[in-house]
């Protein structure tokens, strides 16, 4: 069965929109930057961060968008605009045999302080908001998005931190597969708090080290790379059978035909290289295809010592030698959640175009790392396929594989 891609939606640091991203990746812009307020917290390093601005959210109805943070607004948007391109009204929604597959990876962190902040200044319930709850779930974006299309269908929320939006694709074709629907919403979102940076710093995964040159704090693959620059922003596909889009005369923005998920288990923060090496093997073979039929491998790459050592590695056990592959972290910072989807939608483009972006921020190669073909600069070549990791925390791997539309548009 082939399953297809039929609309995308995004909100990222770099646009509101697909085609606005797009734009800004291929113009090699990087959307990091100095967070001031960050730098007066006492004992925090990094004080960089990919923030979406000038957002407007008043496309919500008022009265659906209370039970919302800035999270679910962004999805809702990247949501509308993947519905659009794929032609898909509400009442096809209602109608049609849809799922809803998003999630995050955490509730709400802005609403939580704000709740706690309350609190343990007057020691009294007074004073709390009564949307809290439904800002803070853990399935936030998933109920808030679901009230704003009226959706009565089946609601899944995947959380596995960076591979969550990687991990709702999967479920989605899945799902298709084994038909228990025709259309599958996937997607996710998260919001940049100053608690995720402290997380992070206080893991020493944080990038610290480029604080009065933001634009070059994320720098994945480089020998001077020092960590995560957090960030923000929602994105969503729409996955169709082809049965489905045949009927609809929807027009295909490519496949996915093979994907492939594992836990490492070795590990609470990362993965290793062998668990990642067996996902892109499990979804080479889901797809049928051999590792030279695939042209370009989308990395995970978010600039962590080990990570991205562990990840060329693992790359390098399947491809070989100077198979091409980058990362968007330089560009868009780490977004967790939505970066799964968003950096298929690129991948998506970029087998459309046969323009294959490079990782930004790559001055040095580190010379620890294998033999790869490690993208410097835009690159033109053919390729049928594309490979898009996502290796989250706690071993949570995701290998997708995208084939290019028939008909390039």
């Amino acid at each position: 069965m082939s399953i297809h891609f039929t609309g995308a939606g995004i909100v990222s640091p770099l646009g509101h929109s697909v085609q606005a991203t797009m734009d800004a990746l291929e113009a090699g812009r990087s959307s990091l930057e100095r967070v001031e307020e960050w730098a007066a917290v006492d004992g925090l390093s990094s004080h960089v961060a990919a923030r979406v601005k000038d957002f407007d959210n008043r496309f919500i109805p008022r009265k659906v968008r209370r039970t919302m943070s800035k999270m679910s607004e962004m999805l809702c948007k990247a949501t509308a605009e993947a519905l659009s391109q794929a032609n898909l009204s509400l009442e096809d929604v209602e109608h049609r045999r849809v799922m809803l597959l998003v999630g995050s990876t955490t509730g709400s962190t802005e609403t939580f302080e704000v709740s706690f902040k309350k609190f343990h200044e007057s020691g009294s319930s007074r004073g709390q908001f009564s949307t809290t709850m439904f800002k803070t779930m853990n399935h936030s974006v998933a109920l808030n998005v679901a009230s704003y299309l009226q959706f009565k269908g089946t609601v899944i929320s995947p959380s596995s931190a960076c591979s969550t939006g990687a991990q709702a694709i999967l479920l989605g074709a899945q799902f298709i597969e084994s038909g228990l629907c025709d259309i599958a919403l996937c997607g996710g979102a998260d919001e940049v708090h100053v608690g995720t940076a402290i997380a992070f710093d206080t893991a020493q995964a944080a990038s610290s080290g480029f604080n009065a040159d933001p634009q070059k704090a994320s720098r994945p693959f480089d020998a001077q790379r020092d960590g995560v620059v957090v960030a923000e922003g929602a994105s969503l596909v729409v996955l169709e059978s082809a049965d489905s889009m045949r009927a609809r005369s929807a027009q295909s923005l490519g496949e996915i035909c093979g994907w492939a998920q594992s836990c490492d288990g070795g590990h609470v923060a990362h993965s290793g290289a062998d668990s990642m090496a067996q996902t892109m093997r499990d979804a080479l073979a889901k797809a049928g295809l051999v590792p030279d039929d695939v042209g370009y491998v989308n990395a995970h790459a978010t600039a962590t010592r080990l990570g991205d050592l562990y990840e060329s590695q693992a790359v390098h056990t399947i491809f070989g030698d100077h198979k091409p592959i980058s990362s968007l972290k330089g560009h868009l910072g780490h977004s967790f959640a939505p970066c799964g989807t968003m950096e298929a939608i690129a991948s998506l483009h970029m087998l459309r175009t046969q323009r294959f972006l490079p990782t930004l921020n790559l001055e040095e190669i580190d010379p620890e790392l294998p033999a790869l073909g490690y993208l410097r600069e835009v690159s033109s070549f053919e390729t049928e396929h594309a490979m898009s990791n996502n290796f989250a925390m706690g071993g949570m791997n995701v290998s997708l594989i995208l084939r290019a539309p028939d008909k390039p548009r």
